[in-house]
């Protein structure tokens, strides 16, 4: 994601919903979901919408005006550029998930040097819930488990990265290597079994499950993985319960035998 530059004096502001008439944008709807299945999106008129879902959108002259467009429920994407008239930033990102049948606001607030993308509800045009996806927690800048288990575990194996996370224990070396490939050495046994993992949270990012599925990578791509039903053939998966820089512990929820038992790891990251 890109980094957010500032220019001109910055101070605190606290940006008003949507007053005037929006401009009317529509439907973006390319799957072509049924009309039951859309959200109601207001977009602030400090807030320039560049992209959806990384599909450039033909509203790129800034006019200072609200906006509403309905979109399909689910997550969603925003590459937005803000401009006040005094201040600007270049293209950010945010994402958000929306429920169908409600409606929601985008919005950006300054705060102190930088501003801050707000995705909220706005059922009867007042402002609810958050629903804007943490970016700090993402990017593993949060205290939380699997923030960290983001930061250490997962964003070194990263394609821009493209280093390999080695957790060891006595028994087990679980070596994560990129294009989301892993290895699994048995000590005892020198028996080493390769396959695909998989990674998937909660929208909160308060729980999280990684997904091992033993498999022929040279049969099986990265995609045809991901387009594959891994969440429910892994073979092993397994549930971060605590992390640092140092060791991760995860829980078990398959196999069946040992749900619920608990394994410890080392972390080494291996540069390439």
């Amino acid at each position: 994601m890109k980094n957010i530059v500032y220019t001109g004096m910055f101070f605190m502001l606290t940006l008003a919903a949507c007053t005037s008439m929006p401009i009317d944008r529509g439907i973006y709807n390319p799957q072509d979901v049924s009309e039951e299945d859309l959200s109601i999106l207001y977009i602030h008129e400090y807030i320039n919408v560049q992209q959806i879902d990384n599909t450039k959108v033909d509203w790129n002259r800034q006019i200072r005006k609200p906006q509403i467009v309905k979109i399909p429920s689910g997550v969603h994407s925003f590459s937005v550029r803000y401009h006040d008239g005094r201040r600007f930033t270049f293209s950010m990102t945010t994402i958000g998930q929306f429920e169908k049948g409600n409606t929601y606001l985008l919005k950006g607030v300054i705060n102190g040097r930088k501003v801050d993308l707000h995705i909220l509800l706005y059922n009867n045009k007042v402002e609810g819930e958050e629903v804007t996806l943490d970016m700090n927690k993402l990017r593993g800048n949060d205290p939380n488990v699997i923030s960290r288990y983001i930061k250490y575990v997962l964003n070194p194996t990263m394609d821009e990265v493209g280093n390999s996370v080695r957790l060891e224990n006595e028994k087990y070396i679980l070596t994560y290597k990129p294009d989301m490939v892993y290895s699994l050495t048995d000590k005892e046994t020198e028996i080493i079994s390769e396959g695909r993992r998989g990674f998937s949270t909660d929208f909160r990012m308060t729980n999280g499950k990684t997904f091992l599925l033993e498999t022929d990578i040279s049969n099986m791509s990265r995609q045809q993985f991901l387009s594959s039903k891994y969440d429910e053939n892994a073979q092993i998966i397994l549930i971060p319960i605590d992390c640092n820089e140092r060791e991760v512990i995860y829980k078990y929820e398959k196999p069946t035998e040992l749900q619920g038992s608990e394994i410890k790891f080392t972390i080494t990251e291996i540069e390439m």
